[in-house]
């Protein structure tokens, strides 16, 4: 606990009420049109983005509503959770260079505004994909990309990306070690269910997917969740029909619910919000903070989505199946089990 809780979980609490609801989204899928959409969303939260007509600027306008909304709640956070706020901030400039290498490696101009790292500013416009990996010499990424930056093997692009969430996670796991116990488990309890989850879904992908040895599954996992090291080891090292089961008996079970399998990640970011929202209902601590983080990706998240399924003309229900929650499944979704918490 520390001073000024009460007044930031006050603030979290008025701006969480400001959030999208579902039927604010089935709303918007009665439309036909991306501009429905952007005029509801006017008219309901966002009075300035009907004056975008291309989904980049959209996505970065989403973006910087991400970025304010985090900055309104820093100031009531004393100073011990700088470094952890600062780390979780680190994943703008992350995605942005991902999205910058796509492009390059596809020959597309980036559709990035401007890269900031530091006080420098990285070109990247009129750059080449290894070219671009040079500008960021002087940076901290530059060692998790730098052995792949002459390649023109399509992994290349693939071993960066992993490279450098292993890199953030590790960072963000850092930043909360100087914490107290209890911050410390609040933290396992949203961000080490979320590491726990994309290892999940790593270890099933390439054991479905990807004809490499259990050596290189394991290293591409990522430390920091409730699976230590030993447990990541052990399942890169089973079978896929052996993976299968040991997660369909743990308290990740709904990935596999109903011999369902994980191919888009949806099913997990329906679970994660789940259990970020429930934590926000039963937490005063900073785990309400650090939840409301997941349910505002969430909300975001949600935003891209029903601009997408209405761009490609999807259906209503397609477009609400296409959801990260829907009224029906949250429930269904929240029915993890409690054991090992």
């Amino acid at each position: 606990m520390f001073e000024g809780l009460k007044a930031l979980n006050a603030k979290i609490l008025k701006m969480h009420s400001d959030f999208l609801v579902y039927d604010d989204f089935v709303n918007m899928a009665e439309g036909d049109s991306v501009r429905f959409c952007l005029n509801y969303l006017k008219e309901k939260k966002f009075p300035t983005i009907d004056s975008f007509s291309d989904i980049y600027e959209i996505e970065e306008f989403l973006e910087d509503y991400r970025r304010r909304q985090i900055k309104k709640l820093q100031a009531f956070l004393p100073g011990k959770y700088s470094d952890f706020i600062k780390a979780y901030m680190e994943r703008e400039k992350i995605e942005k260079i991902v999205k910058i290498l796509r492009s390059l490696r596809m020959n597309k101009e980036p559709r990035v505004d401007k890269l900031i790292i530091g006080a420098k500013s990285i070109p990247f416009k009129e750059e080449s994909f290894e070219s671009f990996i040079d500008n960021l010499r002087d940076t901290p990424y530059y060692e998790y990309m730098k052995n792949y930056k002459s390649s023109t093997d399509e992994e290349a692009l693939f071993s960066i990306e992993m490279n450098l969430d292993k890199f953030y996670y590790r960072n963000l796991t850092e930043s909360v070690k100087s914490l107290s116990k209890k911050d410390h488990a609040e933290f396992k309890n949203i961000f080490g269910v979320k590491i726990d989850l994309l290892n999940i879904i790593w270890i099933y992908r390439a054991k479905k997917y990807y004809d490499i040895s259990p050596e290189e599954i394991f290293n591409f996992t990522i430390f920091g969740g409730n699976y230590n090291s030993e447990k990541l080891l052990h399942l890169s090292y089973l079978e896929e029909e052996e993976f299968e089961e040991e997660i369909k008996n743990s308290k990740y079970s709904i990935l596999f619910a109903d011999g369902r399998v994980i191919r888009t990640g949806r099913t997990s970011k329906k679970l994660l919000y789940s259990i970020a929202n429930r934590n926000f209902r039963k937490t005063d601590g900073i785990g309400k903070f650090m939840s409301f983080l997941i349910l505002l990706d969430s909300e975001i998240a949600n935003i891209e989505r029903i601009l997408e399924a209405t761009r490609f003309g999807l259906s209503k229900e397609e477009k609400l199946r296409y959801m990260i929650v829907d009224r029906k499944e949250s429930e269904e979704v929240g029915r993890w089990k409690n054991e090992g918490r």
